[in-house]
């Protein structure tokens, strides 16, 4: 059950670093605001990679491996690109449909995993993600009558092929790691992983950024401690995520990951003191009917 744990935790800090890039975003684009998150957190990954293991011959190891490289420049490259399109999606009036939609990912994280990876889920594990995932989007919208008025629409579109995306980054990330096959250890399949991805990720938007908002480095350098905490807590949910990926299916990570909803939606209770909505309990139920069914049928 180690996976759960560690799922959980990936969850928390990734609502940590969402709670400081909210802030950084008042500040800076919110490209830049992506990028910091990769670069701040490469040097501390480089530092740890170089502290447990006192050299990088892993890392030069795992390069030497093509398909290891492909697939963690496609899940990178899909990973940035679903950035873009859901930024995209806020020039909508109805982007909260298409931002619930895009919760679709589990669903297709367990599709890609059996069509890219041969991965198998039980029956009932596939319900628990099914039921989990609409109790999201309930909980996200917190009205259904938006959902299938707007059902058809443009935003919906962009937010399931958002979901698309993800789901896609994801998984290439988790088929990366079984490339790796001088090491047996989950930690170091998730850490090597973990750092040839940042590279390639800081080194894109590091190209963006030169070529279309370069302006954004003189506004990040006026935010450098923002920025490091954002890289400080973005590094340690990737690599809570990334070692979970290695223990079990992306699909079960994720599905348990949805739980970063109920962490900022306790914070923002607590903070606002806002009335809970019936709809918001039912979402939260169905949400944890679906996790208790994949979490006992995994």
């Amino acid at each position: 059950m180690n996976w759960i744990v560690t799922s959980i935790l990936g969850a928390f800090f990734q609502n940590a670093r969402s709670s400081i890039q909210k802030k950084l975003n008042s500040e800076i684009s919110l490209m830049a605001s992506t990028y910091v998150r990769f670069a701040f957190a490469l040097p501390i990954i480089f530092s740890i990679f170089y502290f447990y293991y006192g050299n990088y011959d892993y890392f030069l190891s795992a390069i030497q491996s093509h398909n290891f490289i492909l697939y963690v420049i496609l899940g990178s490259v899909f990973q940035i690109t679903f950035t873009f399109l859901f930024l995209y999606l806020f020039k909508f009036t109805n982007f909260l449909v298409g931002t619930a939609l895009s919760k679709t990912e589990v669903i297709q994280i367990a599709f890609f995993e059996f069509i890219i990876l041969k991965d198998h889920l039980s029956i009932y594990a596939i319900f628990g993600i099914i039921i989990s995932t609409f109790g999201v989007i309930i909980f996200s919208t917190k009205d259904l009558k938006n959902i299938l008025d707007g059902f058809f629409s443009k935003s919906t579109i962009v937010g399931i092929f958002c979901g698309t995306l993800l789901a896609l980054s994801i998984v290439f990330f988790r088929g990366s790691m079984e490339f790796i096959t001088f090491t047996e250890k989950n930690f170091d399949k998730a850490l090597i992983t973990l750092l040839a991805a940042t590279i390639v990720q800081t080194t894109l938007i590091t190209i963006y950024l030169l070529f279309f908002e370069i302006n954004q480095f003189h506004k990040i350098k006026s935010n450098i401690k923002l920025s490091f905490l954002a890289g400080l807590f973005g590094f340690a949910a990737t690599v809570f995520w990334f070692y979970s990926f290695s223990l079990v299916q992306a699909a079960l990570v994720r599905t348990v990951g949805q739980i970063e909803l109920l962490f900022s939606y306790i914070s923002s209770r607590f903070m606002f003191k806002e009335k809970i909505r019936a709809i918001e309990i039912v979402g939260i139920l169905i949400f944890i009917l679906g996790l208790i069914l994949v979490i006992f049928n995994k």
